[in-house]
């Protein structure tokens, strides 16, 4: 929180009004919510690994690679 405005006396982050000269205390702007990168509990990045993990593993399963070689 700022310091008050009209007094410059510093107050604590849940006043509204200055403790010493009664002046009200500007609002805090509203911090921009941050889009949020978790789907189900995981971050993106994990569910990329886990989706290349399963393709991999159908594909040893298959035979898939072997076909891929040739």
């Amino acid at each position: 929180m700022p310091n008050c405005t009209k007094c410059g006396t510093w107050n604590p982050d849940d006043k509204r009004v200055c403790w010493r000269c009664q002046t009200p205390l500007p609002k805090p702007a509203p911090q921009k919510q941050r889009r949020s990168s978790v789907l189900w509990g995981l971050p993106i990045w994990a569910w990329v690994v886990l989706a290349f993990m399963l393709a991999f593993s159908v594909l040893v399963q298959c035979g898939g690679l072997q076909n891929l070689a040739r």
